[in-house]
């Protein structure tokens, strides 16, 4: 299984982030607690927080079990478009490195 996301997966997240990026910035003033710091402008941590945002999303949203999943079979599923909820899953990437950001400010 591949372990690391296609050409053609990381092509589509670029194309998707700039909007995504205006979107979630206006759910950050309605929640007034994510910060979007230097890694939610990085393309490259979210193309390394995608496969750990895919892996909660398949939980989360499809309802599978934890120890049903591996990092192998998420980058799988990417690859092989098993997701039509790339925009979801990188939405949940971008909120991933704010809520860091948010844990880092408030330490």
């Amino acid at each position: 299984m591949p372990t690391n996301v296609s050409k053609e997966v990381i092509k589509e997240v670029k194309r998707l982030l700039p909007a995504l990026r205006k979107e979630i910035k206006k759910e950050f003033e309605h929640w007034h607690h994510y910060v979007d710091g230097d890694e939610f402008h990085d393309d490259k941590k979210v193309m390394e927080t995608l496969p750990y945002a895919a892996y909660e999303y398949i939980i989360l949203c499809w309802g599978v079990q934890p120890e049903r999943v591996n990092m192998p079979s998420v980058v799988s599923a990417l690859n092989n478009k098993l997701f039509n909820d790339l925009r979801q899953v990188t939405s949940h990437a971008l909120r991933r490195l704010a809520s860091l950001k948010m844990n880092v400010t408030k330490a």
